[in-house]
Parts: structure tokens; C-alpha cells; sequence
């Protein structure tokens, strides 16, 4: 039962640390969005990459 808390109190960090992010994310996306070929694909992974480091990284920037 701990664990299904834990588990759920990070998914809602995650989501309103996302909410806070929206513009940086739609940012991304747009930019994403304007490029072609090769670069499409690096800037691609680049943005999941760092979104998803951004994610697991939410407990180092928890103030208590």
C-alpha cells in the first residue's frame, strides 16, 4: 500500500510539474515540429531525453 502512494503522489508531482512547463514543452514542440531530416530526428530524442530527466529528477528538487 506504500508503495502504490508513492507511486501515485510522484504522478501528481510529475503532472503539476508538467502544467508549470507547458509553454517550455509547447516550445519544444513547435520547434520540433519546424525541422526536417536528420536534425528532426537528434532534436527529437534530444526533447524526450531531457523531458524524461526532468521527470525522474523531481525528488532532487523538492523543497520540504
Amino acid at each position: 500500500m506504500k508503495i502504490v502512494k508513492k507511486i501515485l503522489n510522484y504522478i501528481w508531482e510529475a503532472m503539476k510539474e508538467s502544467i508549470a512547463q507547458v509553454f517550455t514543452l509547447l516550445g519544444f514542440f513547435i520547434a520540433w515540429l519546424t525541422l526536417t531530416g536528420s536534425a528532426r530526428d537528434i532534436v527529437g530524442i534530444a526533447i524526450v531525453f531531457s523531458t524524461l530527466l526532468w521527470l525522474a529528477t523531481i525528488p532532487l528538487r523538492k523543497e520540504d
